[in-house]
């Protein structure tokens, strides 16, 4: 009873031999998304979606939002010579490209008319091709490399019989190119659609109406396929370029679209990304005098890792067409260089706050000008002198949290296995103290903090609190703490500041509960400034890490240090860098097998590590299991969206709670969030209260 009634005894499907507009019509309906299409038989074979165009090469789907896809073309750049044919694989493969591409022709590929009838340019070009042909055998042996280096092969079958002899051999395509001058040669584009591979087709030579025509029977036979703009000219001059045609292109056709290069020029592809390319297409040689047709229109192989480099910083820089919103950095920024308001007098407590009290001033941490109207009119709690920026607990009815409220979440989070806390400054300890009564402060020391006297801010001791610190990681002389360095001055200045912090320390945790060891949370470095660093200096600089890490465990022995797991770029004074240690998840497991030492989960950091690396963030907490010693809760979007409340972000916080406590009974817990400290704390309440809501 129960499989009857989920089956669909009366499905709506498509049929093969179905035209366009039939298929359109079936999918007009807004509840319908995809439509099964069978053959004669009633068998499924393609399914069509609502989706926007893509098309998938090797397992790579390529979508109007992904990264470009990077074909490089052989062709016949080998000169016949099938050394020269592996070598250019093998550099296409270097410089990360994601495909290699050969030209196949039989010998029914031009006509058996004598040779001297042709005119001088169809002499050249055959001459050429039978000059630079490669057997079959050859191609596969040339194939075979292609595939164990990772890269996906694509061939031009210039005829049925190239077809043919390439579908019985031993090469493995993950896509067919149809050639400029076969884009009206409906027969082979027929047979090459019925091997069901993707179709890549160049417009090259061709006019517009033979486009359109072709794009519909391709449509019709519900095959899938891409466009690329083509000029058929070797090289071709750029006045003929026209990579504005790019974007008519992908409006006449509703397919993914590319740009073929014959311009042997690396600033023309990367442009056409600018235009809406997703596939680029282009030839590669070693050394563009070499003899023959193409090697002129080509790029040489010693370009290649600059072309595909450059690429990468022209999609990620172009971004999307979305309401614009600060980055990371700009943030940042905006609480250094924004504006909050101050008074521009002394008053005192009781005063009523007038409009012409008020003066904006730097940094943007306090009130800002659109919540002017919270301010005036409003009594002071406190005296408050001239030109210092207003706080929320300096002025009545701004406070907004309920002290029970709070600390009712508080305590419900110790019945998860949680011992909350909140993060603190000497500057806002009391306040939030009093606020949150939390089980445990994390103090964010920075360079000027260690020249403070904790005596000065904590008039009272808090034995029952746990204290926990975390490291100072920029200094303000523009120095940047890390272990791993090659450079001793980086190393001794590093031991050096964490013998400072020690000090000082030494001094604050009088303050707090007595413990063997107080926990220490440390951003340990390895981070590069261009790029990420090889798998290579990747090794030296972690056993660096490990070397020194050890070090300090020795000489300070009542102390736990906890490095933080990192994300992939960190912002340094202002700017965006390189993480190379403790992010994606083979260097998480490096550090958790070479050392005992417990690590602070930053799982906002952690989640865009994974989604840069294409990882799950769930395997990193498993892999970390016991060894999670403190966590920083925070939400998370993209590679770069950092600190988000909980709940603003993609995270799945209940199966991150789950793969928590499959391993930790109690840990420490405090919400990481972007300028959380604001509004008298409100997003770490919200963030608790939105976490508790995932798990409960």
């Amino acid at each position: 009873y129960l499989t009857e009634n989920l089956v669909n005894k009366y499905p709506l499907v498509g049929h093969l031999n179905d035209s366009l507009e039939t298929i359109q019509g079936y999918l007009e309906p807004v509840n319908i998304n995809a439509l099964p299409i069978i053959d004669q038989r009633r068998r499924i074979i393609k399914i069509i979606t609502k989706e926007s165009p893509a098309i998938t090469l090797q397992n790579n789907q390529i979508t109007d939002q992904s990264f470009p896809y990077f074909i490089a073309e052989i062709g016949v750049n080998h000169n016949g010579d099938i050394a020269i044919a592996k070598e250019l694989i093998i550099e296409a493969s270097k410089a990360k490209c994601n495909a290699v591409k050969f030209q196949h022709r039989s010998e029914s590929t031009y006509s058996r008319d004598d040779l001297n009838s042709f005119d001088l340019g169809t002499q050249y070009i055959i001459s050429e091709v039978n000059r630079t042909n490669l057997r079959i055998d050859e191609l596969e042996s040339c194939c075979d490399l292609a595939e164990k280096l990772g890269l996906a092969i694509i061939v031009t079958p210039f005829d049925e019989i190239a077809l043919n002899e390439i579908l019985n051999s031993r090469i493995k395509l993950s896509a067919i190119k149809i050639a400029s001058c076969d884009l009206t040669n409906l027969s082979l584009i027929k047979n090459c659609s019925e091997t069901n591979l993707p179709l890549i087709i160049s417009t090259g030579m061709s006019y517009e109406r033979e486009i359109l025509k072709t794009s519909r029977f391709l449509l019709d036979s519900m095959v899938e396929h891409a466009f690329l703009h083509c000029n058929s000219t070797y090289p071709t001059p750029v006045e003929d370029i026209n990579l504005n045609y790019i974007n008519r292109l992908k409006e006449i056709t509703n397919v993914i679209v590319g740009y073929s290069s014959h311009d042997g020029n690396i600033n023309i592809p990367l442009n056409s990304i600018a235009h809406g390319a997703k596939i680029i297409e282009f030839h590669i040689t070693k050394s563009k005098d070499a003899q023959g047709t193409d090697h002129r229109a080509s790029i040489e192989t010693k370009f290649l890792r600059e072309l595909i480099n450059q690429a990468k910083i022209l999609f990620y820089s172009s971004g999307k067409r979305v309401p614009r919103r600060p980055s990371q950095g700009e943030l940042a920024n905006r609480l250094s260089l924004g504006k909050s308001f101050a008074l521009n007098k002394n008053m005192k407590r009781g005063e009523k706050i007038k409009d012409d009290d008020l003066i904006l001033l730097s940094p943007g941490s306090g009130l800002p000008y659109n919540q002017k109207n919270k301010l005036v009119g409003k009594v002071l709690r406190k005296d408050c002198l001239s030109h210092q920026i207003l706080k929320v607990d300096d002025v009545e009815n701004l406070l907004i949290l309920s002290k029970d409220n709070v600390q009712k979440t508080f305590n419900n989070l110790i019945n998860y296995g949680y011992r909350a806390g909140i993060p603190v400054r000497y500057h806002d300890f009391h306040f939030f103290n009093n606020l949150f009564n939390p089980r445990m402060v994390e103090f964010h020391m920075s360079d000027r903090d260690l020249n403070l006297s904790p005596k000065v801010y904590l008039n009272n001791k808090f034995t029952d609190v746990d204290l926990i610190v975390h490291g100072v990681e920029q200094f303000e002389d523009g120095f940047i703490f890390d272990l791993s360095s090659n450079d001793e001055y980086t190393i001794k200045r590093s031991f050096t500041e964490i013998k400072r912090l020690i000090k000082h320390i030494d001094n604050l945790r009088n303050y707090f509960k007595d413990v063997d060891k107080i926990p220490i949370i440390l951003n340990v470095g390895g981070f590069t400034k261009d790029n990420f660093v090889t798998e290579e200096r990747y090794q030296y600089i972690f056993e660096k890490l490990i070397v020194n890490l050890q070090k300090i465990n020795t000489i300070y022995s009542g102390y736990d240090f906890m490095p933080q797991t990192m994300p992939p770029y960190p912002w340094h004074q202002g700017g965006r860098s390189f993480h190379n240690l403790i992010t994606k998840l083979s260097r998480l497991k490096d550090f958790l097998n070479q050392t005992d030492n417990k690590v602070c989960l930053d799982i906002s950091h952690t989640a865009l590590s994974c989604f840069h690396f294409k990882e799950n963030i769930i395997e990193h907490i498993k892999a970390c299991k016991n060894r999670i010693g403190h966590i920083h809760l925070s939400d998370a979007q993209g590679a770069n969206s950092e600190g988000l409340e909980v709940g603003n972000g993609i995270l799945d916080f209940k199966e991150i709670h789950k793969a928590i406590k499959q391993s930790n009974e109690i840990v420490y817990i405090i919400p990481e969030i972007w300028q959380g400290h604001l509004n008298g704390g409100e997003a770490f309440y919200r963030s608790f209260k939105s976490f508790l809501e995932f798990i409960e």
